[in-house]
């Protein structure tokens, strides 16, 4: 019973992310913050999922590109209910029923594959990059949170393009009180099955923090994944920590 309750609190905050989408879309524009909004209905949503973030580290004021490690779908509402702030995710997302409807309201970014579909995503983040930050997950998919895999450097391209910062985001994951590693979406799982374990496990814990912030100047983009890859890791996974190849100098990694 307990778990339909809460089944039945998602479903109706999610109708109710559908609405205000609907609403700023018909009558809020340049009235209302989609980001503003979204924080609110992310940090709802984590409520409801009995999901309590603990937050550490200095925060960078003014815009920035962050980077997180990815584990779940659930970093973004965690990302966001810290505050307000844009995503960049595949292209595939902005195509799921009620995912997707809610990420393009919440003005995602979308990486198209094929040729250019990385340099006419660097062209709208520059743009945004004026008076917004935006976050996005290098790793291009998601681990159990032991580890955090190689950086792809592309979009750090946006960082060096603006001159805008980068700061990256650690994340990690309790289990639930019974040692059910219950965030990770990972492999085959579906997100229907993700979201009953998370209802049906208990309360976990996320825990953010923001590393020291890394000034791009001096890196090229591969260089900057790694010191931002590096930050990351000694947080989380130290044994995930890599050595500059033969291509990535290591007087460039420096923060």
């Amino acid at each position: 019973m307990r778990v339909a309750l809460k089944g039945l609190r998602v479903i109706a905050h999610l109708l109710v992310g559908l609405l205000l989408a609907v609403f700023v879309a018909a009558y809020g524009k340049g009235r209302y913050s989609r980001e503003n909004l979204g924080t609110w209905w992310y940090r709802v949503l984590l409520r409801i999922l009995d999901v309590r973030l603990v937050i550490s580290g200095q925060r960078l004021e003014g815009t920035r590109v962050m980077v997180c490690n990815h584990i779940s779908w659930l970093d973004i509402p965690v990302v966001g209910a810290c505050e307000p702030t844009r995503f960049v995710s595949k292209a595939e997302v902005g195509e799921w029923p009620v995912i997707g409807w809610l990420a393009d309201a919440a003005g995602t970014f979308y990486l198209r594959r094929g040729s250019g579909g990385t340099r006419q995503l660097i062209e709208s983040i520059d743009q945004h990059l004026g008076h917004d930050s935006i976050v996005f997950f290098p790793e291009g998919t998601t681990t159990d949170g032991s580890l955090v895999l190689k950086f792809q450097a592309r979009l750090f391209a946006t960082a060096i393009e603006t001159r805008r910062p980068v700061q990256p985001i650690a994340l990690r994951f309790s289990t639930a009180a019974d040692g059910t590693a219950t965030a990770p979406y990972i492999g085959d799982d579906v997100l229907l099955d993700n979201i009953i374990r998370l209802l049906k496990h208990g309360p976990i814990t996320a825990e953010l923090r923001y590393c020291e912030p890394i000034d791009p100047a001096g890196h090229d983009r591969a260089s900057l994944a790694l010191a931002a890859h590096t930050a990351i890791c000694q947080v989380v996974a130290p044994d995930s920590i890599r050595t500059a190849s033969p291509r990535e100098p290591r007087n460039a990694i420096a923060a």
